[in-house]
């Protein structure tokens, strides 16, 4: 579509950007480095960065770029910050097969809309996108585990570092568990390309005892363990409940109106 187009590849501290006349049909791609070289963990990885101050070129230097030109992209962590998201500019956070990969920021003539979005990406390679328009109101928490809902939907990861799990709720019309922890309970059953639904069996108040005696009496031998908003070492958990069995669970635990709790679920 353009065929006197031309690319220019090099770091930001060698390129000499095109001004005046010569910038009006320029745009850049900006792709941060986010590890220290020469810092490696225990298995030999440069370590990771998170902060916008330590990435390469600095997020001063990529928003300058972005003064200075009609279209700019850039590649940054999926941990970037909302409040950290330019004026009349779109971050988006993208997903593949259930997976945060990355945010990026666009400029000037590349925001199809302006503040957060997600794009999530199946494994079949269909997209679905969700942005802030999709949050049509400001929904309530769950006041309390008496109003949990039959089903329970778990919003794709990139949804919930976009911070839209209230584009589920709308969906749905359904309640977030608490506030920040990503489940939303409703009573309606609806196919949503960027959440997993989940048939609520049981809940109860988080206790290793009780849960434990729950899954013995119902001859529960395997279990797969989701955790959000809680601090609960998932080997530890089956270590103590000594589960034996034929049967499997899932087992969801978070909050509720910000006590601890436990939902036994399964995909729906």
């Amino acid at each position: 579509h353009w065929p006197s187009a031309s690319t220019l590849v090099g770091s930001v501290e060698q390129t000499r950007l095109p001004a005046g006349e010569g910038a009006r049909h320029a745009g850049a791609w900006l792709d941060p480095a986010r590890r220290l070289p020469g810092v490696a963990d225990g298995m030999g990885r440069t370590r990771r960065v998170f902060r916008l101050d330590a990435i390469s070129p600095s997020w001063a230097t990529v928003q300058q770029v972005a003064a200075s030109l009609p279209a700019v992209g850039a590649k940054l962590s999926p941990a970037f910050p909302h409040a950290s998201v330019p004026a009349g500019c779109e971050a988006q956070w993208t997903s593949y097969r259930g997976e945060v990969v990355e945010c990026v920021v666009w400029w000037g003539a590349l925001v199809r809309r302006s503040g957060r979005s997600a794009q999530v990406i199946g494994s079949d390679g269909r997209a679905a996108t969700v942005t802030e328009a999709d949050v049509t109101a400001e929904i309530p928490p769950l006041p309390g585990l008496d109003a949990l809902g039959h089903v329970l939907y778990e919003p794709d990861r990139a949804v919930i570092r976009a911070g839209l799990t209230g584009a589920v709720s709308a969906e749905v019309d359904g309640a977030e568990l608490d506030p920040g922890v990503g489940y939303v309970t409703s009573e309606r059953t609806r196919e949503l390309p960027f959440a997993r639904r989940f048939v609520v069996e049981d809940a109860m108040p988080w206790g290793v005892k009780r849960l434990r005696a729950h899954l013995r009496d119902r001859g529960v031998g395997r279990v797969t363990i989701k955790k959000r908003g809680v601090t609960v070492d998932a080997d530890q958990l089956r270590r103590q409940l000594h589960l034996s069995g034929d049967r499997e669970a899932t087992l969801v635990i978070t909050r509720v109106a910000g006590r601890q709790v436990v939902l036994v679920v399964r995909p729906s």
